[in-house]
């Protein structure tokens, strides 16, 4: 009972009941921007350590290369 007493309460205190806010048309590019940024840092990391997910997938040993030419 005292559990669902204090779920109550804090869903209460967490949810506005409205919210007399100014979003300018700037924010929704500047969500579009962090969207993007997020899915090529993705991207990017996942490119840069590619030999050792597919080595887990595949079983294989990973060779180390050392040349930075490539």
């Amino acid at each position: 009972m005292a559990v669902k007493s204090l779920l109550f309460l804090v869903i209460g205190l967490l949810v506005p009941v409205s919210a007399h806010a100014y979003v300018d048309p700037g924010t929704g590019s500047f969500i579009i921007q962090g969207i993007i940024a997020t899915l090529v840092g993705a991207g990017v990391a996942i490119k840069l350590s590619w030999k050792r997910i597919k080595a887990r997938f595949t079983g294989r040993s990973v060779v180390e290369d050392d040349d930075l030419d490539a």
